[in-house]
């Protein structure tokens, strides 16, 4: 595993207005603040005249009111300057084919504000790129060869592989999601590996409570599993940087703890006596991660807290069921002064790990 740090790159990113100008949506801005190129879908504007490898400065449209195909310069105040980019495609290939859009990557970007390195996606078969804490996340899992694991919430497949190389491509991991396009995305990435396999299945209906046999397919009967990593869908407030917020509505951020308590109400009876579950997110509201290990712990008591290590990360935050000492088994990533590892500034994310008591 190799960590690769923030870049120091202010001096690099002085702007120059005698650049022409690229303008990307927000979605697209946050990606490059987080080290990734400009693909072709989310250039909103390119300046006439813009020339193959030409140096441009990148901005992103905050208030979203830049009209697609734009030729001049964008005026407005509300863009905001996400770094400086080379053109790999100009006008004519980003927006004359209304038939079949424009794809792969339109500008490489050299540098950025943020500091995330302009890496790209170095993903192959040797290699995947990942953050920080999604990588900590499997290694608390710690899955070994041999073993039956569940990934109930698998798409898009990064921490299966990573669980089936920790195992040496020995052993059976079931790899869940319920949405079939997302599986087919995986596929590819998981070909490698004998011993996934993927099935495109709704995990709140995943524990057959009338089933004695095991089974290949879900659902599956009960203490099929020796591991289940619970990576559960969440308000995603965590992934930083962040240029907008897509949940407009307190009723949304309010329908993810129900989600997850329905996924745990099915991993708690398909995980084997002794067997260790892990219970992740990528967000940082207390309902999503504190809330819900507390609610777990009072609702299953053959449920015990575990120490979630190697521990980076912080403890968790203080809520009236939590104690100290269960606390300090939980990680809650991000920029904390608490952090266990020093100047570690990561994505939010939040990681417990349980263990089912031996019956």
């Amino acid at each position: 595993m190799l960590c690769i740090s923030p870049l120091d790159t202010t001096a690099e990113n002085t702007y120059d207005d005698c650049r022409k100008e690229i303008i990307v949506d927000t979605s697209c801005g946050a990606a490059v603040l987080r080290g990734a190129h400009i693909y072709a879908p989310g250039v909103l504007a390119m300046e006439s005249g813009t020339q193959l490898h030409e140096i441009v400065n990148v901005f992103a449209d905050l208030p979203g009111k830049c009209k697609r195909g734009t030729a001049t310069r964008y005026d407005c105040n509300e863009k905001i300057y996400v770094g400086v980019g080379e053109v790999l495609m100009q006008r004519h290939q980003l927006y004359n084919n209304k038939e079949q859009p424009a794809s792969g990557i339109a500008v490489r970007m050299q540098t950025n504000v943020s500091g995330v390195p302009t890496l790209g996606d170095l993903s192959d078969e040797d290699a995947l790129l990942q953050n920080l804490p999604s990588m900590v996340c499997v290694r608390v899992l710690d899955p070994q060869p041999g073993e039956r694991i569940l990934d109930m919430c698998a798409a898009p497949g990064n921490k299966t592989t990573h669980m089936a190389e920790l195992m040496g491509n020995r052993g059976t991991i079931i790899a869940l999601d319920n949405s079939a396009n997302r599986v087919r995305s995986m596929k590819e990435k998981l070909a490698n590996y004998t011993c996934i396999t993927a099935h495109q299945f709704d995990a709140t209906k995943a524990w057959d409570d009338s089933s004695v046999t095991d089974s290949i397919a879900p659902p599956f009967a009960s203490g099929s599993f020796d591991r289940i990593l619970l990576d559960a869908p969440c308000s995603g407030l965590g992934n930083r940087p962040q240029l907008c917020c897509n949940i407009k509505q307190p009723k949304v951020l309010q329908s993810y703890p129900h989600i997850q308590r329905n996924l745990l109400s099915q991993a708690v009876p398909l995980l084997r006596p002794g067997g260790i579950l892990v219970y992740s997110t990528c967000t940082v509201t207390e309902a999503e991660c504190e809330e819900i290990v507390s609610w777990a712990l009072r609702k299953y008591t053959q449920l015990q807290l575990v120490d979630a290590t190697p521990k980076l990360g912080a403890p968790g935050l203080p809520l009236p069921d939590l104690d100290a000492a269960q606390r300090d088994l939980l990680q809650r990533f991000g920029p904390s002064h608490e952090n266990r590892m020093q100047n570690l500034d990561t994505v939010g994310f939040f990681i417990a790990k349980f263990q089912k008591v031996l019956d």
